[in-house]
């Protein structure tokens, strides 16, 4: 049979990913997007969570430059760098900084703006593609007889009716407000259950022109994150993009929202943990006002479980799993997802009514580890609104341990960063060589509190700004895309 038409809902990052791999299945591609696009590296008013922080993990510049040949290139021509991010980034955590160490993972450093121009670019090259902006869709079309999506409907013009878009396949790539669970339900179709777990977060983001002069004994030039502790419900991360120019994220927890007047944002910065982003800001001129948002949640649609389900259609990206943008986890993630839709389309005819859910139960699969790294981390906070079963308040307590190791063993240490990087498997945390060198630091930490408490000792106090060190830091231009080979 063959595949004529696909229509993907939504034009970022799940959208064209995913419209990339169509394109080699089907006629003809149309991607529909409520939004204008901007020429350059700009923000879409459709994505508020733009304007904080974003990073693409190492996996996700590896998928992004399969799906996207050139992305790199592009990136760097932009003004994108390279950093590792255990060697030039300063990173203060409940127990103390982490040791500065290399780890052959190299890191991109460019906005989210910068990075979706890019996919952007190269998609539009792509020749049985469509994009039509400011096109809002409204319903999924939905035939009788299993049932099977057949299109979606648009508004048609002032008039005040509806435009139908016939389509083979229909894929909801709209993001976390995805509204097919609403129009599924119009058609008659029972939705997806959904899971939510929410860190009661907000952020609030700023952008920095960076100081023609960095001081000589700063070695962090990548950037500065300071995490929260137990007792502490704000964190910040302020981090190196394009052009020099800073982007600054306060994350505040448990409804503590950080502030979004300018004289409290910058007040605030003060009062944090350790004064190093203060004192870089004063190197630094303020080039944007202070954004802020607060509709932050991890939520999964377990399309995965969806019993009748409907043919014709599939949810992908945000639209399926959202993750708390603090773990950026959601640029990597659409790509696996788009890499896996690959392989489905592979498998199965689109008329075959097998193909959503072969695809969900594969993207359910892929999306664990991802899920269990933002989720089930934000778990492990009391205030979280979600379930806590045992398994993930044993996996919280093992993660612990892991970071207790980290600081003095480089294989655990090294592990840990591949896997929250996804260049590596989360289940490899639980090998037994790691899980014997966690239990023995866990063991040596506890005897080293025992001491302490038993001496009466004060807790060792944490350096106020990032330990000096002595070796030369590295040159940003000599990272390259060969490193990552």
């Amino acid at each position: 049979m063959g595949r004529r038409h696909a229509v993907v809902i939504g034009g970022s990052f799940s959208g064209l990913a995913a419209g990339r791999v169509l394109s080699e299945f089907f006629d003809h591609v149309t991607v529909l997007d409520r939004d204008t696009f901007p020429e350059g590296s700009q923000d879409r008013a459709g994505v508020p969570q733009a304007r904080h922080v974003h990073g693409l993990l190492v996996r996700g510049l590896i998928e992004y430059e399969k799906l996207f040949p050139g992305f790199e290139r592009l990136a760097i021509g932009k003004g994108a760098t390279f950093h590792d991010h255990t060697l030039d980034f300063a990173v203060l955590r409940p127990q103390g900084w982490q040791p500065r160490y290399r780890s052959d993972l190299k890191f991109l450093s460019a906005s989210r703006e910068l990075i979706e121009s890019c996919v952007r670019e190269v998609f539009r090259q792509i020749p049985n593609v469509e994009v039509r902006q400011r096109t809002t869709v409204t319903g999924l079309r939905v035939g009788p007889g299993g049932p099977r999506c057949v299109g979606v409907l648009i508004p048609a013009g002032s008039s005040g009716g509806r435009e139908d878009i016939e389509a083979d396949l229909v894929v909801d790539a709209s993001g976390s407000v995805s509204r097919a669970p609403l129009w599924l339900q119009q058609a008659g179709i029972t939705p997806p259950r959904e899971t939510i777990v929410d860190p009661l977060a907000g952020y609030a983001s700023r952008w920095f022109q960076g100081p023609a002069q960095w001081p000589a004994d700063w070695w962090w030039w990548a950037g500065a994150y300071i995490r929260r502790r137990p007792d502490d419900l704000v964190e910040a991360n302020f981090q190196l993009k394009e052009h020099n120019r800073w982007h600054l994220t306060l994350s505040g927890f448990n409804r503590q929202y950080p502030p979004t007047r300018e004289r409290d944002f910058m007040g605030l910065l003060s009062r944090l943990r350790s004064p190093v982003i203060a004192e870089m800001v004063r190197l630094m001129e303020p080039i944007s006002p202070v954004y802020s948002n607060r509709a932050i949640r991890n939520r999964w649609r377990h399309y995965e479980r969806w019993n009748p389900g409907c043919s014709g259609f599939i949810a992908i990206g945000d639209a399926y799993v959202t993750y708390n943008p603090v773990y950026a986890q959601g640029m990597t993630a659409a790509a696996l997802s788009a890499q896996l839709l690959r392989t489905c389309l592979n498998r199965y005819d689109t008329s075959n009514p097998e193909l959503p859910r072969a695809f969900h139960l594969a993207q359910a699969a892929i999306q664990h580890d991802p899920w269990m790294l933002s989720a089930g981390v934000d778990l492990r906070f009391p205030f979280t609104a979600g379930e806590k079963p045992l398994a993930i308040r044993l996996f919280n307590l093992y993660l612990e341990g892991i970071g207790i190791a980290a600081r003095g063993d480089s294989s655990v240490r090294r592990t840990l960063v591949e896997v929250a990087q996804l260049v590596r498997p989360l289940s490899d945390l639980f090998q037994t060589g790691i899980a014997a060198r966690v239990a023995v630091g866990a063991l040596k930490e506890g005897l080293r509190r025992l001491s302490a408490r038993l001496r009466n000792e004060s807790p060792a106090r944490i350096p106020a700004m990032p330990p000096p060190v002595v070796s030369a830091r590295t040159d940003p231009g000599e990272f390259t895309r060969a490193a990552l080979s």
